[in-house]
């Protein structure tokens, strides 16, 4: 049997000793019986150029192949309607995806391949919080992705320090499916993605959060039916629209808000009670 990573959490950040000071809450959280995890690891550039990985805890056993295909396979889900369409599939994938996180030797090109897309001044930092067994046979299919996985992982978080922004991504998943979450936030704006896989179905949103207000859209989709969900949310109100959909009917609609007729309501239906 192999160990299989069900929770994991990665962060990368435009300052080098970002990853570290996590690195270092997390020892502590942990220490205080406040939270509990299994493994870390941190990446972090030099001003030179220099690579240089420093691990706690176990990570012998494939961790840059394993992470990276949990989250890979994550990605892919969360990359567009293509990729949400075949959710559930994915989810299965990034269900077994962890088993190449352990017993093959730590796999130090795959730390690297990460670290290799931070510039210099910039770190990234690995968390695993719980582990499930798996039988061998599981972690070889998977490990054949792996280097693949990793090279998306690796280029989603390159592209987004590039943008001026830093990355977080965290998954987990149990025997009832998957969630995955993925925040990008900089001095202006906040990106955050998210989904759940289940035998149920798929539900997936997205937002992105400025000074101005946020952004957003929501599906769901299920046997019964699907339905979506977008709209636009400032200090001067609400735009709000969706659609649901069985195989017996569809249903639209729209709504406009402002917060100025929603208190003058409220104060009207108090004055008539």
């Amino acid at each position: 049997m192999a160990k299989v990573p069900t929770q994991v959490v990665i962060a990368a950040y435009h300052d080098e000793a970002a990853a570290d000071e996590v690195a270092d809450a997390l020892k502590k959280a942990k220490r205080r019986l406040q939270i509990y995890y299994r493994n870390v690891a941190v990446i972090r550039k030099d001003a030179k150029g220099k690579v240089k990985i420093k691990e706690t805890g176990d990570m012998s056993g494939g961790v840059g192949a394993g992470v990276g295909a949990v989250v890979g396979g994550a990605l892919g889900i969360l990359a567009g309607p293509a990729g949400l369409a075949a959710g559930a599939a994915a989810g299965a994938v990034i269900g077994g995806a962890g088993a190449a996180l352990h017993d093959a030797g730590i796999p130090n090109e795959r730390l690297e391949q990460i670290g290799s897309v931070l510039q210099p001044g910039n770190s990234a930092v690995i968390a695993i919080f719980q582990e499930a067994r798996v039988d061998k046979a599981t972690m070889k299919e998977v490990d054949k992705g792996a280097a693949e996985a990793v090279y998306t992982l690796s280029t989603d978080i390159g592209n987004t320090l590039r943008s001026g922004q830093d990355v977080a991504y965290a998954f987990a998943v149990t025997e009832e499916g998957v969630v995955a979450e993925r925040m990008a936030s900089g001095e202006d704006a906040a990106d955050i993605q998210a989904l759940v896989v289940t035998e149920e179905g798929v539900a997936a949103g997205a937002a992105v959060a400025t000074e101005e207000g946020v952004v957003y859209e929501a599906a769901v989709a299920t046997e019964e039916g699907a339905a979506y969900e977008t709209g636009v949310v400032t200090e001067e109100g609400a735009v709000v629209a969706g659609v649901a959909a069985t195989e017996d009917e569809a249903v639209a609609g729209a709504a406009v808000l402002t917060p100025t007729e929603e208190s003058g309501d409220a104060e009207e239906e108090k004055k008539e009670e």
